[in-house]
């Protein structure tokens, strides 16, 4: 019986051979490519376009409010800046539906006397007393336009709306790596909001120039105001009926509530700024990793916890749930985080480190306290401000 012979290799033949029958016989499988990788390279695809999506959602938000917030700020700047000081009398107020436009009273420094009104109105009648003597900014284009010098209602409001834009920029720019995805998402997103912009947009031919578009708006309305419709304060006030539906159901019920809520953020924020506190000072920095991802489900929506495994200074391995959760998640399985914890109990104290960014909870509950605080506060003394004219 004959066998078959192969015939004599050289050492670089030999080992091509054994690497080609090693191809065959599947002992290489990294060489060849498999479904589980097709699927988990689809899988990484979806995933990063999702984080992408998200992230420009992240920077678009951050945009609208670092856009509205700056107006905003950029506009109570102009007003202080190029306005002309006076001091005025508040004279009354101009009813329209529920709100109320203050009238003051000013003497400019040649004598003459004019009159103007707020350039924004109010929900309430607090502060409107006839004959209250407030700082006034008169405007520079417009001598029958005024706000009121002591006011930073509109500097408080444009704080507010930066405070999530800067927010929500440090979250695109670090909760969401910058992928190439991130650049085919932004592009998309370009053309989709330039394409519905586009249908909105009013032919250039029917556009209204600014000085046209300022006077429909009555923004440049110089007349004399129109003093029949000026009331006083106190006869708003009590006529009857409005002191039971308006001042006295807001003032009374809404503040107390608000306050309240203010206290209970109030003792949040210590408690997230005692536990943050502690760490800074006392707690030990080490290297960590995301081991895996904990979905919890609530009413209405999944959030995913990272769990990160790391190391003590004893040796020791710990595992921990991080407390801030995302959907999507803003980790995955595998990324290298540091982590800051207590040496004395580094299973429950112990988070994810995020630089500065470990007093963003404690100092946004601080600052909606004291939003809210300030204005309880002043609702309060505007109630006791001004009483109601009594029957009788």
């Amino acid at each position: 019986m004959s066998t078959f012979q192969t015939p004599f290799l050289s050492a670089a033949g030999a080992a091509k051979y054994a690497n080609d029958m090693a191809l065959l016989r599947c002992d290489n499988p990294s060489r060849i490519p498999l479904k589980a990788d097709r699927g988990a390279t689809m899988f990484d695809l979806i995933f990063s376009g999702v984080q992408a999506y998200n992230q420009i959602g992240f920077f678009i938000g951050a945009l609208v409010c670092l856009g509205l917030g700056g107006l905003l700020l950029g506009n109570s700047l102009y007003w202080r800046v190029h306005s002309l000081h006076a001091s005025g009398t508040v004279v009354g107020v101009i009813a329209n539906s529920s709100m109320y436009t203050r009238v003051y009273r000013y003497t400019l420094p040649d004598g003459e006397t004019h009159e103007a009104k707020s350039d924004t109105g109010r929900g309430w009648l607090g502060g409107s007393e006839t004959g209250r003597i407030v700082p006034l900014l008169i405007s520079a284009h417009n001598p029958t336009e005024a706000r009121e010098a002591n006011s930073y209602l509109m500097e408080i409001i444009g704080l507010v709306i930066v405070a999530p834009g800067v927010a929500f920029g440090y979250v695109a720019l670090t909760a969401y790596p910058m992928t190439w995805m991130t650049g085919i998402m932004a592009v998309a997103m370009l053309l989709y909001l330039a394409e519905h912009g586009r249908r909105i947009l009013i032919p250039k031919g029917q556009r209204l120039s600014i000085a046209e578009w300022r006077k429909q708006h009555g923004l440049d309305d110089t007349t004399a105001i129109d003093m029949e419709q000026v009331k006083p304060a106190e006869a708003i006030l009590g006529a009857p009926g409005i002191q039971q539906t308006r001042q006295s159901q807001w003032q009374t019920k809404a503040a107390p509530f608000l306050l309240l809520f203010a206290v209970v953020l109030i003792g949040l924020a210590l408690y997230q700024a005692n536990k943050t506190w502690r760490l800074e000072t006392a707690g030990v920095r080490a290297p960590g990793e995301v081991v895996r991802l904990n979905a919890e489900e609530s009413s209405d929506s999944t959030s995913y916890y990272p769990v990160v495994r790391y190391r003590t200074e004893t040796n020791e391995t710990v595992e921990f749930k991080d407390s801030i959760g995302s959907n999507p998640p803003s980790y995955r399985s595998g990324d290298k985080v540091t982590v800051l914890y207590l040496a004395a109990n580094p299973q429950r104290q112990a988070i994810i480190d995020r630089g500065f960014w470990n007093w963003a909870i404690p100092a946004i509950l601080l600052f909606a306290a004291l939003f809210l605080a300030c204005i309880s506060i002043a609702i309060l003394r505007n109630r006791t401000r001004l009483k109601p004219a009594t029957a009788t």
